[in-house]
């Protein structure tokens, strides 16, 4: 059971984002799994999304071809671990909207901090996500990515089924919840691991590490340096 986990842990990791964290050795906290189905983000200041009929085969497209991007860079031994950190930063910023993932993450204390704060930690939070996943390059052992089935979710977003498939053991099932910006392009919102979506997941921490701090902002500012 345990290396199932680690196994879940670490490619998943490797793929997200926000979403994310599933877990990490520069994490000091426990890994915290709720096992809620996710809801829908809150939509991020300065980020349009179109309204019109989801194209649930243009949704699926973008996933396999993330997926197929991400194996290419992880499995090429001729790069560095610098050079597939560029390339999963640029993954990261083409195929998620981190201004959507970062402000749910940080939930009601988004509108509690001021606009300083929230600039500061959209920006620790992406890099966050670089550096820790970036640690974990190595770990990749040649696993395969399969998008399964697609289907809207809600009248904005489209839930793409994939499978994370080991040389040996259990595949591992990833829901993608994605949504179409202005021009059309779907961006990942949220990423759900056999039933547990990472964004609530990075909630909860992020909630609890402010409470922890006695409600304070900077606390988890402070971490998020670290």
């Amino acid at each position: 059971m345990r290396n199932h986990l680690n196994y879940k842990a670490t490619f998943c990791a490797l793929f997200l984002s926000f979403a994310l964290l599933i877990g990490s050795a520069q994490n000091a906290h426990a890994i915290k799994l709720i096992e809620l189905l996710a809801s829908s983000p809150e939509q991020a200041p300065g980020i349009s999304y179109v309204s019109t009929e989801i194209d649930t085969e243009k949704a699926k497209n973008t996933i396999q071809s993330m997926g197929n991007n991400a194996i290419g860079f992880l499995s090429n031994p001729k790069l560095s671990i610098s050079q597939k950190e560029k390339e999963f930063k640029k993954l990261l910023q083409s195929n998620f909207d981190m201004n959507t993932i970062g402000r749910f993450a940080l939930g009601r204390n988004w509108k509690a901090a001021s606009p300083a704060e929230q600039k500061e930690y959209q920006k620790l939070f992406e890099q966050m996500i670089i550096r820790v996943y970036s640690s974990r390059f190595n770990d990749y052992q040649g696993e395969d990515f399969t998008v399964d089935n697609v289907r809207a979710n809600g009248s904005k977003d489209a839930l793409v089924t994939s499978y994370i498939v080991p040389s040996a053991g259990s595949k591992v099932k990833v829901d993608w919840r994605v949504r179409a910006d202005k021009s059309g392009n779907y961006k990942i919102i949220d990423v759900i691991v056999e039933g547990v979506s990472m964004s609530l997941t990075q909630r909860s921490e992020f909630a609890s590490i402010i409470q922890r701090g006695g409600g304070k902002m900077d606390v988890l500012l402070e971490h998020l340096r670290k």
